[in-house]
């Protein structure tokens, strides 16, 4: 019964990561979870709730640009290119190289928010497909596909609104994608789904009061908050 609050407690925590920053969930989610479950049962059951929870959050704007959208779209056609070339690039190719690459663009993305250093791009087409690339490429390699698209977003000075919808459309194409490829392979474990179902639940409860938060708040105090997490995220890149 313990072990079930705990979990309970992880999750609406994750969840509360997820709807207030749009990005975070995995991260808090995969080492505390993985106290319970195996890690691979882990993996399958973020990677499958990563779609319900982006598919919620794609309603959070009532309003959608469809000029934002056109870029989205080249960084997720990308991004699905390139995660089945790091599929099979991951046999040959250092896991930890990726990651320490991975912590560096955090790092970039943290000066960026808090010094005087600003490393700005362009937003167009070659930097969305080169997001959209490297990031297809840590994610088959080493499920790792948040950094680049973090760096991109704080380099051309996003605001919350883009930062967030930007994340959740990518995330969610991506999870889909990883859902339906194990599912398709045979390697969806039924008694996963059931894990998933309970730890959804208040991953969806604390996705909604993260969202509640996330409105609530100004766009500096928002830039707080990403800060924060990408410490964290950055810290966890290295361990």
């Amino acid at each position: 019964m313990i072990n079930l609050i705990l979990i309970a407690g992880i999750a609406i925590f994750a969840g509360f990561i997820k709807g207030s920053s749009g990005f975070g969930s995995s991260l808090v989610a995969l080492p505390l979870l993985s106290l319970f479950y195996p890690i691979e049962d882990v993996v399958i059951i973020m990677i499958t709730l990563n779609v319900v929870l982006n598919f919620l959050m794609l309603f959070e704007y009532k309003t959608i640009s469809f000029n934002r959208d056109k870029r989205i779209l080249v960084i997720i056609t990308f991004g699905v290119i390139c995660t089945f070339l790091g599929f099979q690039l991951a046999d040959y190719l250092d896991e930890k190289v990726i990651k320490y690459i991975a912590a560096f663009l955090i790092l970039l993305a943290i000066l960026n928010k808090t010094s005087r250093f600003s490393f700005t791009i362009k937003d167009n087409f070659v930097f969305q497909a080169i997001t959209g690339s490297l990031s297809g490429l840590f994610n088959g390699i080493a499920s790792i596909d948040g950094p680049p698209v973090v760096f991109y977003l704080t380099s051309i000075k996003a605001d919350k609104a883009q930062f967030k919808h930007t994340l959740v459309s990518y995330f969610f194409v991506l999870a889909l994608l990883s859902v339906s490829m194990l599912v398709i392979s045979g390697n969806y474990p039924i008694n996963v789904f059931y894990k998933a179902l309970f730890v959804g639940v208040f991953l969806v409860i604390g996705l909604m009061i993260g969202m509640l938060v996330s409105r609530r708040i100004n766009d500096k105090s928002f830039s707080k908050f990403v800060t924060i997490l990408l410490v964290f995220l950055g810290l966890s890149m290295l361990i």
